[in-house]
């Protein structure tokens, strides 16, 4: 019987220094530091982040966060003590992407502005618009414009009557429809084991160390009763 129970107290040592290494890493050479609470799929184990940051390295070793809502963005840099990443559209243009930028049930919020509504439309005229309509540089070309407005005004005096609507985009910053390859700024909440990387660390050692000792635990100690019974 003390056999088999230094046996398992063993086996929780190991499990629990196991999920203490050191777990950072990049994407290529370009790329940040990546470490807790974010991980790389596929080149970082599980317990080296907490879940829903995981990110990704594309083909040209960029450093990829893919939101729950689909949208994709190509992190620069990520402040480890403000909870802060850098972030730019993988086209350079955010509108492009998608016409929904919610940021859905993640951890992420836009940090330091305010997400709107808004109504594109197609312009070939040069017809002078009202002050509130702004251009969308990435989205216009040579023989046609793209403005916005927000979905709450009225167009009747806005310029935009000679246009044409061509949709809704939601959860937008003026400034990711103004400045093309404009550097999105987002901050992170708190995983819930603690509000430090060493106490999150600690969380998931201790909590797989302790599922490592159930589990022997019962294939080991059963059997050395089983005997003594004999």
């Amino acid at each position: 019987m003390v056999a088999c129970l230094f046996y398992v107290l063993f086996v929780v040592f190991v499990a629990g220094h196991g999920a203490g290494l050191n777990c950072t890493g990049s994407c290529g050479n370009r790329g940040p530091d990546i470490r807790f609470p974010f991980r790389i799929k596929g080149k970082q184990p599980d317990h080296c982040g907490y879940p829903g940051f995981d990110l990704s390295c594309s083909d040209d070793n960029s450093t990829v966060l893919e939101l729950p809502t689909g949208v994709s963005l190509l992190i620069e840099e990520i402040d480890y003590r403000h909870r802060l990443v850098y972030a730019r559209d993988p086209l350079g243009c955010f509108p492009r992407q998608r016409l929904n930028f919610s940021l859905g049930a993640s951890r992420f919020q836009i940090k330091n502005d305010w997400p709107d509504d808004w109504t594109l439309f197609n312009c070939s005229s040069n017809e002078k618009r009202s002050s509130y309509v702004y251009k969308i540089p990435c989205l216009s070309a040579f023989n046609h414009d793209v403005y916005y407005v927000s979905s709450s005004h009225t167009i009747s005096d806005s310029g935009l009557l000679s246009c044409t609507k061509m949709h809704n985009i939601y959860g937008f910053t003026y400034r990711m429809l103004d400045e093309e390859n404009y550097r999105l700024t987002i901050s992170w909440f708190n995983p819930t084991c603690g509000s430090s990387e060493a106490e999150c660390y600690g969380f998931l050692n201790h909590s797989k160390g302790m599922l490592f000792f159930l589990s022997f635990s019962f294939m080991f100690l059963a059997p050395c009763k089983l005997i003594i019974g004999i």
